[in-house]
């Protein structure tokens, strides 16, 4: 995954430095030229690949009868206590995470559990501030074209997809909760138990050392 969307990070980031110097109107022109295989009419110095498909193979049909929260609890809650606490995180997380989701066009789509996942684990590992809107939004938008580059995703059942993304947002609430727990209490062994959960999470989910994952001036850079 980490791979997947380092590459469509740099051809953003290429596709954003042709945008800064011919302009957004030359750029798309350029690639609607490269798309229909003539480049007649082109800057010749423009020279770009073809605007991707949009495939969103990320998206899923939510299943009511889906139970992440039970889930949840079941694998990391030991006594009935903590497993209705880790429920409980899990069921307010999820209702803001859904009317944010609303509210950006994110519903439904694993690219929205992914970024929300890294966006928290990184904000827990690195101690650090949230990045910014712009940034975000940007990488929902890499996260979103690197699964569109994983044609299998296309295939996988409904139920799967949507476990995976109420499990990425799941452990991005754990992780947020317990981290503000320490930040409020000025706990640095909880604080420091936090990014280790947080280092691990990534290393599982994103394949990569979290240090390969930073936020610089707000913005999320691999």
């Amino acid at each position: 995954m980490y791979d997947a969307v380092k590459s469509q990070n740099r051809r953003t980031a290429e596709r954003n430095a042709l945008i800064q110097k011919w302009g957004v109107s030359a750029v798309e022109k350029a690639e609607r030229d490269a798309a229909s295989g003539s480049a007649g009419s082109s800057n010749p110095k423009l020279v770009v690949p073809p605007r991707r498909v949009v495939r969103n193979y990320g998206v899923f049909r939510p299943d009511p009868t889906v139970d992440t929260g039970k889930a949840l609890a079941d694998a990391l809650g030991d006594t009935p206590e903590e497993k209705a606490l880790i429920k409980q995180i899990y069921s307010s997380t999820k209702a803001a995470y859904e009317k944010e989701a609303a509210v950006r066009g994110w519903k439904n789509n694993i690219a929205a559990g992914l970024t929300f996942f890294t966006v928290a684990a990184m904000t827990v590992y690195h101690n650090a501030d949230m990045p910014s809107e712009e940034a975000v939004n940007t990488y929902y938008k890499v996260v979103n074209a690197a699964l569109d580059e994983m044609p299998e995703l296309a295939a996988a059942a409904e139920k799967d997809k949507q476990g995976l993304n109420n499990t990425l947002v799941g452990f991005g609430g754990l992780l947020i909760t317990g981290y503000a727990d320490g930040k409020q209490n000025n706990d640095a062994a909880t604080l420091e138990a936090y990014k280790t959960l947080a280092g691990m999470l990534i290393k599982m989910v994103l394949k990569t050392d979290p240090e390969n994952l930073q936020i610089e001036n707000g913005l999320i850079v691999m």
